[in-house]
């Protein structure tokens, strides 16, 4: 049977109060994740098992996981579709979402108690500082102009006693200072990710082995961090930046590595503050707001200095103290971060094949844009829009164009592929035949490797000299950049520019340079110095060479049904893809330099400070110094050539692909894996130049799915699209009333339900796998669910009421 990963990268937006509606789609997301693993360790004789039987009494209450089970049961008559989330990015109230979401997926854990939380917390009698409260006789003089305006309906068409009473309090309160009380909200953050726990003691995680997750939440910067910028006059300029990404990882490859366990709570705590420090609302937030709760807490921070060093970099190089940082709404500069979610696909590897769904949540989607009508916008009404409407409604335009661009460009690479193919295999089979497979396997395929780079510059000519030279100097780009980040240097400063030049003098020296005319890939028994180079530097080729493996690979799967493939089987695929991986990991991040040393890194460090400094002194002295910074240059890339190793990843690589020899790999497979790994060489040469196909990783699309009210159309509130009640008073309308809390919460775990239904049948029927699966019953029956399971934790009886009688008429 076919296997199939539907790979989910999620966007959540910012929407203050509207976290109740996040929460309840996150919990979905989860509760679907949780189902994927459960159908996925079921042994084949016992298919028929329900998910209870499956995943057991874990002392944790499940509803929904049931229906998302029994879904992929039905689908799984045709196609095993693994669910999988690797990608989160989020903003503001989104940021805390995609946070305890990303947390709980990389260790299993329960967000049940975060429900309660919510409800009770996110409740403006509870987030108003003691100090800021107003006494019975504050501001007397607004009780009658407030009674006015609620009688008169004008600061909403649904205000309630509860909201008179809140309104009126807030509305009375220290006015020209934050009146929610930030150290309070720090301290139930901390919390309630710390109280979120695995079943048992045995360590688990919903991601499977061998696959990792990514987490960016965005913050601002009040103050911002100082960056250089290189111009023609003046040389360097200045500029603020004000945005952050903070990232987080789980890696579970050869061993796991977490940035979402319990060591790293205070970190994703700080995170979740910092995100969501709406303006006005909330202070922003500092690093020594974490370090003083911790204090009082009497907790220690293991992973304290790690943190530091990833998210305030860019301060430390600056010579700013983290410590004193203010840090505030992510949404003020980042409110949608599409761009985190797309960079992170680019890099995920794959082992099936593949659907990728770029999901994002929109709790308020945009309204139809109000026409011009002659009239001039208000004093009032223009500092309105400007501070806080048009930011927050930054379009997503681009974001998406972005998406649709990559989508046509990986059209253009598999057209051009498909049409290069025949060409290609029988260029590989001129290789192949010179050399017929020997007793050495991995000899022979290094033999057929080196044979294929020779004949590919032969056989592109001159082409040969531009390609030669643009790879020569996107080598010393990217090894500038790892030198840098062996050494921790800044990027952006004038330390990183006098690295560059002293590489490219150190590449002019060492003949790394192709010359001038025809080339040829050996003089004699010795390669060129040029060709030294690239064996002993050239990471991106390795990388892009078995990317290209890969993406040839997933192109199998839409062909193992013709008559060529019939002896392949997606296990088969499966396999090689993941063989590959291990080495594939070890160039995508060379940047993390887990293969340096402490004295290399030490050795890069202590050039950087010497070429901080200008240096005076007479002539012979600045030649002295001139001679000693070119050994000491050739000496240090000695040493990063012998740590990187490549060579060793080349021998690895090639036993991998001499395992594809063997008698008992399909000869269809031997000859797909043969033709893209021998035969790479011939496709960088054609296609190299062309920049914007050096990214392109795989041969898949990204489809874009959104989860808001408007989306849900199955299960409407009073025959229309369900308007959130938090939405009001700028968002602010939850934090006012729990009844609204509870009608966001409850809304967005059934528009999540419905929703995830549609992506997860839509990915099925592209496979033709829906087969007799009746969609539209299991979205009743994951509706009631989640009204059976919410009965007991929400005291709007009459909303619980209301939502019944309409999923009884479906």
């Amino acid at each position: 049977m076919k296997e199939k990963e539907l790979r989910l990268a999620l966007v959540c937006y910012g929407g203050v109060s509207l976290v109740l509606y996040m929460h309840g789609v996150i919990e979905e997301i989860l509760k679907l994740s949780r189902a994927s693993k459960a159908y996925h360790s079921i042994p084949a004789h016992q298919a028929d098992r329900g998910f209870d039987a499956v995943n057991g009494d874990d002392g944790r209450p499940h509803d929904t996981e049931a229906v998302y089970f029994a879904l992929l049961q039905s689908i799984g008559h045709t196609l095993s579709l693994r669910v999988i989330v690797d990608s989160i990015a989020g903003a503001s109230a989104g940021g805390i979402s995609g946070i305890v979401l990303a947390r709980a997926l990389a260790h299993d854990l329960s967000i049940d108690h975060l429900r309660d939380l919510w409800l009770e917390e996110a409740d403006i009698l509870r987030l108003l500082a003691a100090s800021h409260r107003p006494r019975p006789w504050s501001k007397w003089f607004l009780r009658p102009v407030l009674w006015a305006l609620f009688r008169l309906r004008r600061l909403g068409p649904s205000i309630d006693r509860e909201l008179e009473d809140k309104l009126s309090m807030f509305f009375r309160s220290r006015w020209f200072e934050p009146p929610f009380d930030g150290d309070r909200f720090l301290e139930l953050l901390h919390d309630a990710l710390s109280a979120m726990r695995a079943p048992g003691k045995k360590r688990s995680s919903l991601l499977p082995p061998g696959h990792a997750l990514d987490l960016a939440v965005s913050i601002t910067d009040f103050f911002g961090y100082r960056r250089n910028v290189k111009i023609n006059t003046p040389s360097m300029i200045s500029e603020r930046e004000h945005g952050l990404i903070w990232t987080f990882r789980y890696r579970d490859w050869l061993y796991q590595s977490s940035d979402l366990d319990d060591g790293n709570v205070p970190g994703l705590a700080l995170a979740a503050r910092a995100t969501s420090s709406f303006p006005g609302a909330f202070a922003p937030v500092q690093l020594s707001s974490l370090e003083r709760l911790l204090a009082k807490r009497g907790l220690n921070w293991p992973s304290r200095q790690k943190f530091i060093a990833a998210n305030f970099k860019e301060h430390i190089n600056a010579g700013a103290d983290p410590q004193a940082t203010p840090l505030f709404d992510g949404s003020i500069v980042n409110n949608k971060p599409f761009s985190s979610v797309l960079n992170m696909i680019r890099e995920r590897p794959a082992y099936r094949d593949v659907d990728r769904r770029l999901v994002y949540i929109e709790p308020d989607p945009e309204e139809a844009a109000t026409e011009p009508d002659g009239h001039v916008p208000s004093f009032i009404g223009t500092l309105e829009a400007a501070l806080l409407g048009i930011p927050l409604r930054g379009p997503i335009y681009g974001a998406l164009a972005q998406v649709h661009d990559f989508n046509e460009t990986t059209g253009r690479v598999r057209a051009v592929l498909t049409a290069a193919y025949p060409e290609l295999s029988g260029l590989v089979a001129t290789v192949t035949e010179r050399l017929p497979p020997s007793g050495d396997a991995n000899r022979t395929v290094e033999y057929w490797r080196e044979t294929a780079n020779a004949l590919a510059a032969k056989g592109a000519g001159y082409a040969f000299q531009v390609y030669a030279r643009l790879k020569t100097f996107s080598i010393i780009d990217s090894l500038v950049d790892l030198t840098c980040d062996l050494g921790e240097i800044d990027r952006t400063s004038p330390i990183r520019s006098r690295l560059a030049d002293e590489m490219r003098m150190w590449a002019n020296r060492r003949g790394a340079i192709a010359p001038e005319g025809s080339l040829s890939m050996a003089d004699g028994s010795q390669p060129p110095q040029w060709v030294n180079f690239l064996i002993n530097f050239d990471i991106e080729f390795r990388r892009r060479r078995l990317s290209f493996v890969v993406r040839g690979l997933n192109l199998l799967y839409s062909q193992l049904n013709e008559t060529n493939f019939q002896q392949v089987k997606p296990d088969h695929v499966d396999d090689l893809k993941s063989r590959f991986q291990t080495p594939l990991s070890r160039l995508r991040s060379p940047h993390l330099g887990d293969f340096a040393s402490v004295d290399l890194r030490a050795r890069i460090a202590a050039l950087a400070t010497r070429l901080a400094s200008n240096g005076d002194g007479n002539a012979d002295a600045v030649v002295a110094e001139r001679d000693s910074v070119n050994r000491e240059i050739d000496d240090l890339m000695d040493q990063l050539h012998q740590e990187l190793d490549l060579g060793s990843i080349d021998r690895i690589v090639d036993a991998i692909v001499a395992s594809s020899l063997d008698g008992d790999v399909p000869a269809a497979l031997r000859h797909e894996v043969l033709t893209y790994y021998i035969g790479f060489p011939f496709w960088d040469a054609w296609t190299f130049p062309i920049s914007e196909w050096r990214a392109v990783e795989e041969h898949r699309e990204i489809r874009v799915d959104r989860i808001s009210p408007d989306d849900a159309v199955l299960l409407r509130n009073e025959a229309s699209a369900t308007r959130l009640k938090g939405a009001e008073f700028r968002h602010f309308a939850g934090f006012l009333s729990r009844s609204r809390r509870e009608h966001d919460y409850l809304w967005g775990r059934l528009h999540g339900a419905e929703r995830l239904i549609d992506i997860v049948c839509n990915a099925a029927a592209i496979e033709n796998a829906l087969g007799k699966t009746d969609c539209r019953a299991l979205k009743r029956a994951a509706f009631l669910a989640i009204l059976d399971a919410e009965e007991n934790h929400l005291l709007d009886k009459d909303l619980l009421a209301t939502v019944r009688s309409e999923v009884s008429k479906l």
